[in-house]
């Protein structure tokens, strides 16, 4: 394993906001809920997670917002069809929220994690260059670096902090569970992810959110906001670009782990502009081979045109 510290950075855990009342409270009911789950086993907690999120979930008004989002998507699904998709999304979020607990015990269970195409990691390990993984909000993104770990070449991840600072610090303590640098989103953790790869270690980006001031490419056949920053650093460092998912395997805590050939990367922009819609292509193949365990809240076309 990589002899790497939580953070490459100090100033990348700095509070995402001044601590209020309403954190407090909020956070309150988080540590109530995570105290409770803890004393569960992974499999009692996660069934229990899932009945709880797929009532709350689909009675919620997230439930409109997810499924404006799947009609954009795929146009061509009924009601009742997007309805069940829903509702296997909020069962499949609230058992990954659940999984968060037990990181190490899925880690340590081998037959919790299959491999596939692990010679694409083992290849670019084996060039010194890093690697830039890129992946969604699809399946368990938790489960792509266990499996890393498992080959002994684990990436940081770089993410949004989460508006309130104590929850932000109890998912980053969860999160660590699994050795390599956790980064927020920012210049300071971007310049800490950059000196990552350029020491020749390895990065994950979830690249299938809306990004303001990025380029419109394709996604589901529409124009979405998309930031280039992954093939930019796999240009800027000669470093492989590496399509990876994390699939779960019914509705257990196990999930098929697969990693895909490099993407090619040619030089300036639309080098750029032509790997990611690449990326598009293959993450929206993914979705629609398990829809129900993508992230349908994202605003991730903006407004609909």
């Amino acid at each position: 394993m990589l002899n790497c510290q939580v953070a490459t950075d100090p100033m990348a855990f700095r509070d995402s906001s001044t601590p209020t009342v309403a954190h407090r409270v909020e956070y309150a009911g988080f540590a109530a809920a995570h105290a409770l789950f803890s004393r569960l086993s992974l499999e009692t907690g996660t069934s229990l997670a899932a009945t709880g999120g797929r009532f709350l979930g689909m009675a919620s008004p997230l439930r409109k917002r997810a499924d404006r989002n799947l009609a954009h998507a795929l146009p061509d699904m009924s009601d009742a069809e997007r309805a069940g998709i829903l509702k296997g999304m909020f069962d499949h979020l609230a058992r990954n929220a659940i999984e968060y607990i037990h990181l190490r015990e899925i880690g340590d269970t081998p037959d919790r994690i299959s491999i596939s195409g692990e010679a694409h990691l083992l290849d670019a390990k084996a060039t010194g260059k890093g690697a830039v993984l890129v992946s969604a909000h699809l399946g368990n993104w938790e489960a792509i670096r266990l499996a890393c770990e498992r080959l002994d070449w684990t990436p940081a991840l770089i993410y949004r902090a989460f508006n309130n600072p104590f929850v932000d610090a109890e998912s980053r303590r969860l999160m660590s569970a699994i050795e390599a640098p956790i980064l927020h989103k920012g210049k300071r953790g971007t310049l800490a992810l950059l000196r990552h790869v350029k020491n020749g270690g390895a990065v994950m980006i979830l690249t299938d959110q809306r990004f303001t001031g990025a380029p419109e490419l394709p996604f589901f056949g529409h124009p979405a906001k998309t930031a280039l920053a992954a093939a930019e650093i796999a240009q800027k460092y000669d470093a492989p670009l590496i399509p990876v998912r994390g699939i779960r395997r019914g509705t257990e805590s196990a999930f098929t782990v697969t990693f895909d050939a490099p993407l090619a990367v040619a030089t300036g922009e639309p080098g750029a502009l032509a790997a990611m819609t690449e990326v598009n292509r293959l993450l929206e193949e993914w979705i629609r081979q398990n829809p129900e365990q993508y992230f349908w809240l994202h605003n991730r076309w903006g407004k609909f045109r």
